[in-house]
Protein backbone atom coordinates (compact mmCIF):
# COMPACT_ATOMS: atom_id res chain seq x y z
CA UNK A 1 0.00 0.00 0.00
CA UNK A 2 2.65 2.57 0.86
CA UNK A 3 4.64 1.61 -2.58
CA UNK A 4 1.22 2.23 -4.34
CA UNK A 5 1.33 5.72 -1.95
CA UNK A 6 4.72 6.68 -3.11
CA UNK A 7 4.16 5.56 -6.77
CA UNK A 8 1.02 8.10 -7.24
CA UNK A 9 2.77 10.62 -5.27
CA UNK A 10 5.42 10.34 -8.15
CA UNK A 11 3.30 10.10 -11.32
CA UNK A 12 1.84 13.23 -9.94
CA UNK A 13 4.78 15.45 -9.74
CA UNK A 14 5.76 14.22 -12.77
CA UNK A 15 3.06 15.01 -14.69
CA UNK A 16 2.01 17.86 -12.70
CA UNK A 17 5.37 19.46 -13.75
CA UNK A 18 4.88 18.53 -17.27
CA UNK A 19 1.61 20.13 -17.37
CA UNK A 20 2.94 23.47 -15.77
CA UNK A 21 5.39 23.29 -18.63
CA UNK A 22 3.18 23.11 -21.30
CA UNK A 23 0.00 25.56 -19.48
CA UNK A 24 3.41 28.35 -18.55
CA UNK A 25 4.20 30.85 -21.14
CA UNK A 26 8.29 30.57 -21.68
CA UNK A 27 10.33 33.09 -19.94
CA UNK A 28 12.23 35.78 -22.36
CA UNK A 29 14.70 36.88 -19.74
CA UNK A 30 15.51 36.58 -16.27
CA UNK A 31 15.96 38.81 -13.87
CA UNK A 32 17.77 37.47 -11.37
CA UNK A 33 20.36 35.81 -13.81
CA UNK A 34 20.31 39.41 -15.91
CA UNK A 35 20.26 37.14 -19.23
CA UNK A 36 18.15 36.23 -22.10
CA UNK A 37 16.98 32.67 -21.43
CA UNK A 38 17.29 30.16 -24.31
CA UNK A 39 14.21 29.11 -27.00
CA UNK A 40 13.75 26.54 -28.53
CA UNK A 41 15.21 25.99 -31.91
CA UNK A 42 12.99 24.88 -35.06
CA UNK A 43 13.47 21.07 -36.06
CA UNK A 44 14.75 20.38 -38.76
CA UNK A 45 16.53 17.28 -39.49
CA UNK A 46 19.68 19.09 -40.46
CA UNK A 47 19.95 20.85 -36.63
CA UNK A 48 18.64 16.92 -35.45
CA UNK A 49 21.56 15.06 -37.31
CA UNK A 50 24.12 18.19 -36.72
CA UNK A 51 23.06 18.07 -32.66
CA UNK A 52 21.91 21.52 -32.76
CA UNK A 53 18.50 20.41 -31.93
CA UNK A 54 19.01 18.27 -28.92
CA UNK A 55 21.59 20.84 -27.62
CA UNK A 56 19.15 23.35 -28.07
CA UNK A 57 16.27 21.12 -26.07
CA UNK A 58 18.77 20.68 -23.29
CA UNK A 59 19.46 24.52 -22.76
CA UNK A 60 15.63 24.90 -22.82
CA UNK A 61 14.86 22.59 -20.16
CA UNK A 62 17.47 24.31 -18.00
CA UNK A 63 16.16 27.46 -18.46
CA UNK A 64 12.59 27.17 -18.87
CA UNK A 65 12.11 24.27 -15.99
CA UNK A 66 9.15 25.24 -13.85
CA UNK A 67 10.26 26.12 -10.41
CA UNK A 68 13.82 26.96 -11.97
CA UNK A 69 15.19 28.95 -8.83
CA UNK A 70 14.35 26.81 -5.94
CA UNK A 71 16.25 23.93 -7.72
CA UNK A 72 19.30 25.70 -8.26
CA UNK A 73 19.29 26.40 -4.33
CA UNK A 74 18.55 22.73 -3.55
CA UNK A 75 21.15 21.99 -6.15
CA UNK A 76 23.77 24.41 -4.37
CA UNK A 77 23.00 23.40 -0.64
CA UNK A 78 23.70 19.61 -1.50
CA UNK A 79 26.70 20.75 -2.92
CA UNK A 80 27.75 22.71 0.26
CA UNK A 81 26.45 20.09 2.11
CA UNK A 82 29.03 17.13 -0.03
CA UNK A 83 31.79 19.25 0.57
CA UNK A 84 32.16 20.77 -3.36
CA UNK A 85 33.84 23.58 -3.75
CA UNK A 86 31.66 25.18 -6.47
CA UNK A 87 27.87 24.83 -8.07
CA UNK A 88 26.53 26.32 -10.78
CA UNK A 89 30.00 27.50 -12.24
CA UNK A 90 31.02 29.13 -9.10
CA UNK A 91 33.43 28.87 -6.86
CA UNK A 92 32.83 29.35 -3.03
CA UNK A 93 35.71 31.17 -2.04
CA UNK A 94 37.02 32.75 0.99
CA UNK A 95 35.72 35.83 2.64
CA UNK A 96 32.15 35.00 1.58
CA UNK A 97 33.11 35.56 -2.06
CA UNK A 98 31.41 33.39 -4.72
CA UNK A 99 33.58 33.78 -7.57
CA UNK A 100 32.69 33.50 -11.22
CA UNK A 101 34.53 29.85 -12.73
CA UNK A 102 37.26 30.55 -15.71
CA UNK A 103 38.99 27.09 -15.90
CA UNK A 104 39.68 27.65 -19.57
CA UNK A 105 39.12 30.04 -22.46
CA UNK A 106 38.98 30.10 -26.58
CA UNK A 107 42.46 31.34 -27.21
CA UNK A 108 41.95 31.13 -31.09
CA UNK A 109 39.12 33.34 -30.74
CA UNK A 110 41.15 35.35 -28.54
CA UNK A 111 43.67 35.55 -30.85
CA UNK A 112 41.46 36.83 -33.28
CA UNK A 113 40.07 39.56 -31.31
CA UNK A 114 43.53 40.98 -30.59
CA UNK A 115 43.82 40.42 -34.45
CA UNK A 116 41.01 42.51 -35.05
CA UNK A 117 42.26 45.38 -32.56
CA UNK A 118 45.55 45.87 -33.80
CA UNK A 119 44.56 45.96 -37.36
CA UNK A 120 41.76 48.86 -35.78
CA UNK A 121 44.91 50.42 -33.76
CA UNK A 122 46.81 50.29 -36.98
CA UNK A 123 44.48 51.66 -39.17
CA UNK A 124 43.26 54.80 -36.82
CA UNK A 125 47.58 55.92 -37.00
CA UNK A 126 47.50 55.90 -40.08
CA UNK A 127 44.47 58.55 -39.97
CA UNK A 128 46.18 60.60 -37.55
CA UNK A 129 49.25 59.94 -36.24
CA UNK A 130 48.81 61.33 -32.52
CA UNK A 131 45.54 59.39 -31.84
CA UNK A 132 46.04 56.82 -29.02
CA UNK A 133 44.63 53.47 -29.14
CA UNK A 134 44.57 51.57 -25.64
CA UNK A 135 43.84 47.92 -24.54
CA UNK A 136 43.14 47.85 -21.40
CA UNK A 137 42.41 43.93 -20.73
CA UNK A 138 40.98 43.60 -16.68
CA UNK A 139 41.68 40.52 -15.29
CA UNK A 140 38.30 39.09 -13.17
CA UNK A 141 37.98 38.21 -9.82
CA UNK A 142 38.93 34.81 -10.60
CA UNK A 143 42.49 35.98 -11.13
CA UNK A 144 43.11 38.53 -9.05
CA UNK A 145 41.62 37.14 -6.11
CA UNK A 146 43.25 33.62 -6.80
CA UNK A 147 44.26 33.47 -2.91
CA UNK A 148 40.84 33.07 -2.20
CA UNK A 149 39.84 30.73 -4.07
CA UNK A 150 39.67 26.69 -3.23
CA UNK A 151 42.36 24.47 -2.92
CA UNK A 152 43.47 23.05 -6.50
CA UNK A 153 40.88 25.48 -8.41
CA UNK A 154 41.21 25.20 -11.71
CA UNK A 155 41.68 29.08 -13.10
CA UNK A 156 43.23 30.03 -16.40
CA UNK A 157 46.51 32.04 -16.21
CA UNK A 158 44.59 35.48 -16.92
CA UNK A 159 48.01 37.05 -17.16
CA UNK A 160 49.48 35.14 -19.07
CA UNK A 161 46.78 35.85 -21.67
CA UNK A 162 47.59 39.44 -20.99
CA UNK A 163 51.32 39.10 -22.01
CA UNK A 164 50.21 37.94 -25.01
CA UNK A 165 48.85 40.49 -26.00
CA UNK A 166 51.61 42.75 -25.83
CA UNK A 167 53.08 40.17 -28.56
CA UNK A 168 50.90 42.55 -30.75
CA UNK A 169 51.04 45.82 -32.20
CA UNK A 170 48.88 46.93 -29.64
CA UNK A 171 48.98 49.46 -26.78
CA UNK A 172 48.22 47.13 -23.98
CA UNK A 173 47.81 48.56 -20.21
CA UNK A 174 48.67 45.92 -18.04
CA UNK A 175 46.65 46.93 -14.67
CA UNK A 176 47.31 42.99 -12.83
CA UNK A 177 49.57 44.33 -10.03
CA UNK A 178 48.10 46.99 -9.49
CA UNK A 179 44.77 45.32 -8.17
CA UNK A 180 46.85 42.41 -6.82
CA UNK A 181 48.47 44.67 -4.48
CA UNK A 182 44.77 46.12 -3.47
CA UNK A 183 43.11 42.16 -2.92
CA UNK A 184 42.29 42.62 0.09
CA UNK A 185 40.11 45.53 -0.51
CA UNK A 186 37.09 45.75 -1.98
CA UNK A 187 37.53 45.75 -5.84
CA UNK A 188 34.88 42.87 -6.74
CA UNK A 189 31.77 42.38 -5.47
CA UNK A 190 31.28 39.49 -3.19
CA UNK A 191 28.79 38.36 -5.23
CA UNK A 192 28.69 39.41 -8.86
CA UNK A 193 31.41 39.34 -11.56
CA UNK A 194 32.13 43.06 -12.14
CA UNK A 195 34.91 44.94 -10.41
CA UNK A 196 33.51 46.91 -7.96
CA UNK A 197 33.50 51.63 -7.96
CA UNK A 198 37.02 51.76 -6.18
CA UNK A 199 38.14 48.45 -8.52
CA UNK A 200 37.62 50.55 -11.56
CA UNK A 201 38.63 53.79 -9.78
CA UNK A 202 42.39 51.82 -9.43
CA UNK A 203 41.78 51.65 -13.48
CA UNK A 204 41.42 55.07 -14.33
CA UNK A 205 44.49 55.79 -12.23
CA UNK A 206 46.47 53.64 -14.29
CA UNK A 207 44.93 54.74 -17.70
CA UNK A 208 45.65 58.24 -16.60
CA UNK A 209 49.06 57.81 -15.39
CA UNK A 210 49.49 55.83 -19.36
CA UNK A 211 48.24 58.50 -21.26
CA UNK A 212 50.36 61.27 -19.52
CA UNK A 213 47.52 62.90 -17.37
CA UNK A 214 47.45 63.42 -13.64
CA UNK A 215 45.11 61.04 -11.97
CA UNK A 216 42.91 62.59 -9.18
CA UNK A 217 42.92 61.57 -5.68
CA UNK A 218 39.71 59.31 -4.51
CA UNK A 219 39.41 62.20 -1.89
CA UNK A 220 38.86 64.57 -5.01
CA UNK A 221 35.39 62.75 -5.29
CA UNK A 222 32.42 63.04 -3.37
CA UNK A 223 31.41 59.35 -2.56
CA UNK A 224 27.70 57.90 -2.36
CA UNK A 225 26.75 54.80 -1.58
CA UNK A 226 23.72 54.03 -3.65
CA UNK A 227 22.19 50.68 -2.37
CA UNK A 228 23.41 48.19 0.50
CA UNK A 229 21.32 45.33 -0.81
CA UNK A 230 23.28 44.38 -4.04
CA UNK A 231 23.38 40.85 -5.23
CA UNK A 232 24.54 40.22 -8.68
CA UNK A 233 25.06 37.54 -11.25
CA UNK A 234 27.04 35.02 -9.39
CA UNK A 235 24.96 35.31 -6.54
CA UNK A 236 22.01 34.27 -9.07
CA UNK A 237 23.86 31.31 -10.07
CA UNK A 238 24.11 29.70 -7.08
CA UNK A 239 20.96 31.43 -5.36
CA UNK A 240 22.63 30.68 -1.87
CA UNK A 241 20.28 32.52 0.56
CA UNK A 242 22.78 33.22 3.44
CA UNK A 243 24.95 34.92 1.01
CA UNK A 244 26.20 38.37 1.90
CA UNK A 245 24.89 41.64 0.27
CA UNK A 246 27.32 44.22 -1.94
CA UNK A 247 27.09 47.69 -1.48
CA UNK A 248 27.12 49.73 -4.86
CA UNK A 249 28.81 53.30 -4.62
CA UNK A 250 29.19 56.03 -7.02
CA UNK A 251 32.05 58.61 -6.96
CA UNK A 252 31.36 61.92 -8.64
CA UNK A 253 32.60 65.52 -8.70
CA UNK A 254 29.42 66.67 -9.99
CA UNK A 255 26.19 64.95 -9.67
CA UNK A 256 24.98 66.22 -12.72
CA UNK A 257 26.29 66.10 -16.49
CA UNK A 258 24.35 65.68 -20.10
CA UNK A 259 24.16 61.99 -21.16
CA UNK A 260 22.49 60.79 -24.05
CA UNK A 261 21.61 56.95 -25.40
CA UNK A 262 21.86 55.90 -28.73
CA UNK A 263 21.82 59.26 -30.76
CA UNK A 264 19.94 61.42 -28.23
CA UNK A 265 17.07 58.31 -28.53
CA UNK A 266 16.63 58.83 -24.51
CA UNK A 267 19.06 61.75 -23.06
CA UNK A 268 18.97 62.79 -19.01
CA UNK A 269 21.25 64.46 -16.75
CA UNK A 270 23.32 61.91 -14.97
CA UNK A 271 25.85 58.98 -15.18
CA UNK A 272 23.43 57.10 -12.58
CA UNK A 273 20.08 55.63 -13.43
CA UNK A 274 18.55 55.43 -10.32
CA UNK A 275 15.13 53.27 -11.18
CA UNK A 276 17.67 50.36 -11.68
CA UNK A 277 18.06 50.57 -8.04
CA UNK A 278 14.76 49.11 -7.17
CA UNK A 279 15.21 46.15 -9.68
CA UNK A 280 16.88 42.98 -9.86
CA UNK A 281 20.01 44.74 -11.98
CA UNK A 282 21.07 47.25 -9.47
CA UNK A 283 24.64 47.55 -11.47
CA UNK A 284 22.79 48.66 -14.23
CA UNK A 285 22.47 51.91 -12.05
CA UNK A 286 25.72 53.07 -14.05
CA UNK A 287 25.07 54.28 -17.37
CA UNK A 288 21.70 52.68 -17.94
CA UNK A 289 22.89 48.97 -18.54
CA UNK A 290 24.73 48.04 -21.44
CA UNK A 291 23.39 50.68 -24.48
CA UNK A 292 24.48 50.40 -28.18
CA UNK A 293 25.60 54.06 -27.76
CA UNK A 294 26.76 56.64 -24.83
CA UNK A 295 27.80 60.22 -24.89
CA UNK A 296 28.51 61.86 -21.78
CA UNK A 297 29.44 65.55 -21.71
CA UNK A 298 32.39 66.51 -19.27
CA UNK A 299 33.73 69.68 -18.14
CA UNK A 300 37.47 68.41 -19.35
CA UNK A 301 39.07 69.02 -22.56
CA UNK A 302 39.27 66.14 -25.62
CA UNK A 303 37.78 63.30 -26.43
CA UNK A 304 37.92 59.53 -25.58
CA UNK A 305 35.72 56.52 -27.35
CA UNK A 306 35.26 53.47 -25.03
CA UNK A 307 35.24 50.09 -27.05
CA UNK A 308 33.75 48.34 -23.94
CA UNK A 309 31.54 45.44 -22.44
CA UNK A 310 29.77 46.17 -18.48
CA UNK A 311 32.93 46.85 -17.02
CA UNK A 312 33.49 50.41 -18.28
CA UNK A 313 30.24 51.31 -17.03
CA UNK A 314 31.41 52.06 -13.34
CA UNK A 315 34.97 52.82 -14.88
CA UNK A 316 33.69 55.87 -16.63
CA UNK A 317 32.13 57.91 -13.80
CA UNK A 318 35.62 59.33 -13.33
CA UNK A 319 35.85 60.48 -16.59
CA UNK A 320 34.16 63.35 -17.07
CA UNK A 321 36.51 66.25 -15.29
CA UNK A 322 39.16 64.90 -17.70
CA UNK A 323 37.34 64.69 -20.76
CA UNK A 324 34.97 67.18 -23.12
CA UNK A 325 33.63 64.17 -24.56
CA UNK A 326 33.20 60.48 -23.60
CA UNK A 327 31.70 58.17 -25.75
CA UNK A 328 31.10 54.04 -25.47
CA UNK A 329 30.28 51.77 -27.66
CA UNK A 330 29.34 48.30 -27.42
CA UNK A 331 30.37 46.61 -30.41
CA UNK A 332 27.53 43.67 -29.47
CA UNK A 333 24.38 46.25 -30.06
CA UNK A 334 26.23 49.00 -32.43
CA UNK A 335 25.69 48.34 -36.39
CA UNK A 336 27.57 51.04 -37.08
CA UNK A 337 31.26 52.05 -39.10
CA UNK A 338 33.31 52.92 -35.49
CA UNK A 339 36.63 54.22 -37.99
CA UNK A 340 33.68 56.72 -39.19
CA UNK A 341 32.26 57.53 -35.95
CA UNK A 342 35.79 57.91 -35.01
CA UNK A 343 36.51 60.14 -37.99
CA UNK A 344 32.94 62.36 -38.04
CA UNK A 345 33.89 63.21 -34.00
CA UNK A 346 37.65 63.49 -34.73
CA UNK A 347 38.30 61.10 -31.23
CA UNK A 348 41.33 61.84 -29.57
CA UNK A 349 41.53 58.63 -27.44
CA UNK A 350 40.35 55.05 -28.51
CA UNK A 351 40.08 52.72 -25.12
CA UNK A 352 39.32 49.29 -25.80
CA UNK A 353 38.04 48.06 -22.16
CA UNK A 354 37.14 44.49 -21.73
CA UNK A 355 37.28 42.00 -18.74
CA UNK A 356 39.64 39.30 -19.61
CA UNK A 357 37.52 36.08 -20.16
CA UNK A 358 34.91 37.98 -22.02
CA UNK A 359 37.79 39.34 -24.33
CA UNK A 360 38.62 35.49 -25.27
CA UNK A 361 34.64 35.20 -25.70
CA UNK A 362 33.41 37.84 -27.30
CA UNK A 363 32.72 37.30 -31.44
CA UNK A 364 31.67 41.05 -31.57
CA UNK A 365 35.14 42.29 -31.57
CA UNK A 366 35.40 42.33 -35.59
CA UNK A 367 33.00 44.79 -35.65
CA UNK A 368 35.82 47.20 -34.94
CA UNK A 369 37.41 46.70 -38.56
CA UNK A 370 33.94 46.79 -40.79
Amino acid sequence: MKNKVLTIVFLILVFGIALLQIVIPDKVYSKSEKRMLSKLSEFSFENFYSGKFTSSVEDYISDQFVGRDGFVTAKTMMSILMQKKDSGGVYFAKDGYLIEIHKNVKESQYKKNLAHIEEFAKKMKELRQDRRVTLLPVPSASWTLRDKLPRFAANVNQKALIDLAKEYDIDVLDITDALYDKKNEYIYYKTDHHWTSYGAYLGYVEYMKHVGKKPRSLSDFTKETLCTNFRGTTYSKVNLFFAPFDEIDAYYMDLFYKVSYNSDTYVTDSIYERSYLEGKDQYAVFLNSNQELTHIEGNGTGSILILKDSYANCFAQFLPEEYKDIYLIDLRFYTGSVEEFVEENDIDEILFLYNVPNLAEDKNVIRCTK
